[in-house]
């Protein structure tokens, strides 16, 4: 009666595997989008103007102590946008989340995907128009999108189209794959 049991059990099991499919493979389920926003400079206008971009999101955010953006922006002496990440803008007592970025030469439609290493987590960039800086940010905090993924990072990419000196605005596109651990910016419901 026990092997029938046994064998009843290990035949549910390898039904079940054999129905869902490859259970180690992840799937995305979040849409890849791209979207054109305005952030006013850190420095020169006032602290209730939205000068940071919350990723997930994609909107401009209030920079404040509660480091509820993962990027902020500012505009330096030459009339050039500069992002920062999270950690060099605020420090809270309990650490902030892991946002790294790499500058990319190319165009911000020529990135397919994000680059699986090579991230500077402790640098801000200046960003002209024609680059693009790739955001590899740590979601996986209590409540977080990622808090339970393999992968806690979402990837996103960024390009200044144009920086309005006398308004201090930083005008921008952003594309965002939502999905932990998917660094792919192709339209749709990504695969890798």
């Amino acid at each position: 009666m026990k092997a029938r049991l046994a064998l009843l059990a290990t035949m549910s099991v390898v039904v079940g595997l054999n129905a869902c499919g490859d259970p180690t493979s992840l799937r995305a389920s979040l849409i890849t989008s791209v979207d054109t926003l305005s952030v006013f400079a850190l420095s020169g206008t006032p602290p209730s103007y939205p000068s940071g971009i919350n990723l997930l999101a994609r909107q401009p955010v209030r920079v404040d102590g509660g480091a509820s953006f993962d990027v902020a922006f500012d505009i330096n002496a030459n009339g050039e946008a500069v992002v920062y990440p999270v950690k060099q803008v605020v420090s809270l007592p309990g650490g902030n989340r892991s946002v790294g970025m790499q500058k990319l030469l190319v165009q911000f439609d020529s990135v397919a995907e994000a680059p699986k290493s090579g991230y500077q987590v402790d640098s801000s960039f200046v960003l002209t128009p024609g680059a693009t800086v790739v955001v590899q940010a740590q979601h996986n905090f209590s409540g977080d999108i990622c808090q339970f993924g393999l992968n806690p990072n979402i990837f996103a990419k960024l390009a200044v189209d144009s920086v309005n000196l006398a308004s201090r605005t930083v005008y921008l596109r952003l594309g965002l794959d939502p999905n932990c651990g998917f660094r792919s910016f192709a339209a749709g419901v990504p695969t890798s």
